[in-house]
């Protein structure tokens, strides 16, 4: 099962390019995710660093978010479309396993769904042309979600998407996980794994609050059992519970 856990980088988001990487060397870990940010200059500078001193078995990438949004004006998008370009050319660079695209999320009064799936379409076929795998994550959380768990599935199936499933996002959503999996197991490539107090998108271990950590992992291990795990935690949670985490998990 190590083969198919990876461990984000946002973990280490308030910690020099130094610190994150002695933490990875230390802890043998050899599975990342790593946030790409092509206007974070700092980012960038922490992500090539710890890919030229550190060896990894598998690597893969969240595509940009806090400086791209996919819900935007048409005038914005070739900006926008150009920052999801660069990160798919460096995920390829790097060998990365996939990179994760944020679609479900709304943050424009004048949304449509057209549209939207109109630039998911554009990059879909820019990922195949570069021969680099895009996921779509179910995000937006509460108020900013754009597509239903009947739409979302809808949208998936009807493109013949592939996904990744953010657990703590489907917690905060109340989406249904077994329904969720019935419908969508053939498309799942990989999970974010993490939890919440059911409202807000805190980034937390698994094993704790309102989800059951251990049901969710056992029926993700029975129902998808070649998917990846990323165990996408909050900068401020304490890297002993990550670790701890993994072991756990490791063990199931």
């Amino acid at each position: 099962m190590r083969k198919n856990i990876f461990v984000s980088d946002l973990i280490f988001f308030n910690n020099t390019k130094e610190v994150a990487l002695k933490f990875i060397k230390d802890n043998n870990l050899k599975n990342i995710e790593f946030f790409l940010e092509p206007k974070d200059l700092i980012q960038m500078e922490k992500v090539n660093f710890i890919l030229k001193n550190n060896k990894f078995k598998k690597i893969s990438f969240h595509g940009p978010y806090r400086y791209f949004n996919i819900d935007c004006e048409e005038n914005q998008w070739n900006n926008f479309k150009l920052f999801f370009v660069e990160s798919l050319i460096f995920a390829k660079k790097s060998r990365g396993e996939f990179i994760v695209l944020h679609t479900n999320e709304t943050l424009n009064k004048n949304t449509s769904k057209e549209i939207i799936e109109k630039h998911i379409d554009e990059l879909i076929l820019l990922g195949k042309e570069l021969g680099i795998k895009i996921l779509i994550e179910n995000v937006g959380v509460g108020g900013n979600m754009l597509y239903s768990q009947k739409e979302f599935e809808h949208l998936v199936l009807s493109k013949n998407l592939e996904v990744l499933i953010d657990i703590g996002h489907l917690l905060a959503n109340k989406w249904n996980f077994e329904e969720l999996l019935k419908n969508l197991k053939d498309s799942i490539v990989a999970y974010h794994i993490h939890s919440n107090d059911g409202e807000r998108d805190s980034h937390e271990t698994i094993f704790k609050n309102q989800l059951n950590g251990e049901q969710i992992l056992k029926y993700i291990f029975k129902e998808t059992p070649r998917a990846k795990l990323v165990l996408e935690y909050s900068p401020i949670t304490e890297k002993r519970i990550l670790l701890e985490d993994l072991k756990k998990i490791e063990e199931m």
